[in-house]
């Protein structure tokens, strides 16, 4: 394929947490060995990029680095005071998450974008959804990794202040503004199908205009599991402890099958709210679970291969990247009825209703009770894995939607 120049726009990239940055690093590494030119317009917190990629940096405030409002004030003293600072700085006094409203208008006063835009032959945005001029909605991809939607109403279903549901509903208001802005994008990259009938649904966009595209996902390092004997030992990966990732529901169902296998252990892989730490100490498990927190890459690997059963309880994932990583290291999966986790798991895993913690115990009875149908999952994880593929593969396909773009068939 022709070499092309592509622009990512990310209103920021956390390299560390969250999966936008590290999405955009994997991406653009791909890109740039297939011989493309890419350039990152990005907002702060800046990606962690190798330096064959271009990196500019779009000035934003960073009023969310902070929740001071003292600090936020600070801020602003400090900045020059254009129509859209005074509005930035009142929207987000105010409750709502600026920083996509206004990433497309600031990227507008950056010299070098100014500069340079007519010589980008596409441009990728990482699920800004900002508003962007026409010389970009003229050759414009997102990658919308999942209907911010699905957090809002999550974080609405697990909040009963009346107060806090109106602070939710406002943070969230800049749903509103993207899906203005949806309309003037030619195609959109879902990482799933699930996604794909989300994004339908929350923002009315043409079917015929979202691409799925499983998210690449780097399994060289995965060894299938050669653990000897089998312990009782589950493991579930949640990274940050929110209401999506529901993990009070997992912890309910360990609680109820711990009446008949007492050893039962129990590994969190990630953070713990003290809403869930009160609830171990309540149902007298903290004997049964283990948590780890911050793990290297050789250390997550060699927990999973240390655990009998995997369980990946998400109210929702556009796409789960956790299941994935378990599956490839041959665990048999337990996994919610929500989201893409079905559609990843496909006969590699049980499903349980997501809100039922006595649904999800009989499954780990189930497991835990019949070789059999162990090892047949443990089977079926090993084919499995061979359906995921990396991110080389994953440019090569999003290469041809570039094309259809470029060549004016979408």
């Amino acid at each position: 394929m022709s070499k092309l120049k592509i622009a990512f726009l990310s209103y920021r990239s956390d390299p560390f947490s969250g999966g936008q940055g590290i999405y955009l690093r994997n991406l653009c590494e791909a890109l740039i060995k297939r011989n493309h030119d890419i350039t990152i317009f990005s907002g702060n917190p800046l990606p962690n990029v190798p330096e064959q990629i271009r990196l500019i940096e779009v000035k934003t405030p960073g009023y969310f680095e902070t929740f001071s409002f003292r600090e936020r004030v600070q801020i602003f003293n400090k900045i020059s005071k254009s129509r859209m600072d005074y509005l930035d700085f009142f929207e987000t006094c105010t409750g709502t998450f600026t920083e996509p409203i206004f990433f497309g208008e600031r990227l507008l006063t950056n010299k070098i974008f100014s500069q340079e835009a007519h010589t980008f032959d596409i441009f990728h945005d990482n699920q800004s959804l900002s508003n962007y001029p026409k010389i970009v909605n003229r050759r414009l991809v997102t990658t919308l990794h999942h209907p911010i939607h699905v957090d809002r109403d999550i974080d609405l279903e697990n909040e009963k202040d009346f107060f806090m549901r109106l602070a939710i509903r406002r943070w969230y208001s800049f749903l509103g503004f993207q899906r203005k802005n949806i309309k003037n994008i030619k195609s959109i990259i879902s990482p799933s199908e699930s996604s794909k009938s989300d994004i339908k649904k929350y923002f009315n966009y043409p079917e015929e205009k979202i691409n799925v595209i499983w998210n690449g996902i780097d399994l060289s390092d995965h060894k299938l599991s050669t653990k000897v004997g089998f312990t009782t030992n589950l493991v579930t990966i949640i990274s940050s402890d929110v209401p999506m990732k529901n993990l009070k529901t997992i912890i309910k169902a360990v609680a109820l099958v711990k009446n008949e296998i007492p050893d039962i252990k129990l590994t969190i892989i990630g953070d713990l709210r003290k809403e869930n730490e009160e609830l171990i100490k309540k149902l007298d498990l903290r004997n049964n679970i283990d948590f780890k927190n911050k793990l290297s890459r050789s250390e997550l690997i060699k927990t999973l291969n240390n655990s009998d059963i995997g369980v990946s309880g998400s109210l929702y994932e556009g796409f789960g990247f956790p299941l994935v990583e378990m599956i490839a290291t041959g665990l048999p999966v337990i996994t919610s009825n929500r989201g893409s986790l079905p559609e990843l798991a496909g006969n590699a895993g049980l499903i349980f209703d997501a809100t039922s913690s006595s649904d999800l115990a009989d499954k780990i009875r189930n497991l835990i009770n019949q070789n059999d149908l162990r090892q047949k999952l443990i089977n079926n994880a090993k084919n499995r894995r061979d359906d995921f593929f990396g991110w080389d593969e994953y440019a090569k396909r999003l290469e041809t939607v570039y094309q259809s773009i470029i060549r004016g068939n979408i």
